[in-house]
This record gives structure tokens, sequence and C-alpha cells, in this order.
């Protein structure tokens, strides 16, 4: 009777794990399928279609083996909400943070939050960025280089 017992909690054990995918959640691996969606996601902003790479980068935030490319697809789901025609900037803001709370040194998540600043009329934070920027990645950087000449081009309304 033991053995069925065994036997019946192995089996049910097996089963139920193999419809499910493993959640590796090392940072140190991203997977092929999470690489090309993160490429498709850039895709359609490349070329503007900002609602389709929304929908994409949405799903993607709720799976568990993105690796290393979860910060990078909060930055690009809060790049896409900033750029829509109607430009959702909580959204956006609430995105940035996060790519910031998971990846502190994300080049790209500062320049796009002093971009968003920007657009709030609160150029002394997005001289924060500039400046948090400067300290990251120097400045040389395209990251750095862009902020700075959106800075430069702001005009307060």
């Amino acid at each position: 009777m033991k053995k069925i017992l065994i036997l019946l909690l192995l089996i049910s054990f097996n089963v139920s794990g193999a419809g499910t995918e493993s959640s590796n959640n090392d940072s140190t691996t991203t997977s092929d399928q999470i690489n090309s969606l993160y490429e498709l996601a850039e895709k359609h902003i490349y070329n503007k279609k900002y609602d389709k790479s929304l929908k994409l980068l949405k799903k993607l935030t709720k799976r568990e083996d993105l690796g290393t490319r979860r910060a990078d697809i909060y930055n690009l789901l809060g790049f896409s909400y900033r750029k829509l025609d109607n430009p959702e900037l909580d959204k956006s803001f609430a995105a940035y943070m996060m790519a910031l709370e998971l990846d502190p040194e994300h080049a790209g998540a500062h320049e796009y939050l002093g971009e968003l600043y920007l657009m709030r009329d609160q150029k002394d934070d997005a001289l924060k960025m500039l400046s948090k920027l400067e300290s990251l990645v120097g400045k040389n950087a395209e990251e750095y280089k862009d902020l700075l000449e959106a800075i430069e081009n702001y005009q307060s309304k």
C-alpha cells in the first residue's frame, strides 16, 4: 500500500510539473524567446506602432522568466506610454521607476525619465537625471548626449 501511495505521489508530482514552464528567474540568463519578443517590441517602437509595443510589453511584464531583460522591458514600456498620440505620462513614470528599481544604473531609463520630466515642465528634475547619467556613463555616452540635447531644446510652455 505504501508503494502505491508513493508511486501516486510521484506520478502526480511529475504530471503537475509537466504543464508548467520553468520559472528560472536567474538574472544572468534570458531565454531566446524573451529576447525575440523584446526585439519585436523594439521593432514596433522603431515603426512608431506604440499600441502594438504596449500590448506586447504588458504581456511580457507578467512573465517570470525575463532574466536580465526585466528592467529593459519596463524601460520600453515607459517609452511607449510616453510616445502615444495621447501620452500616458503617469504610466510612463511608473514604468521608468520600476525599471530603475530593478536596475538603478539603467542609463536608458535615466535618459527617458529626464525626457519625461521635460514633458511635465520639470526641468530641474531632468537636470538631475542628466547629472546622474554623467556619473553613470560619462558625457560621451549616447544617453547623456540625447538628454543634454533635449534639455537644450526645451522651452517651458
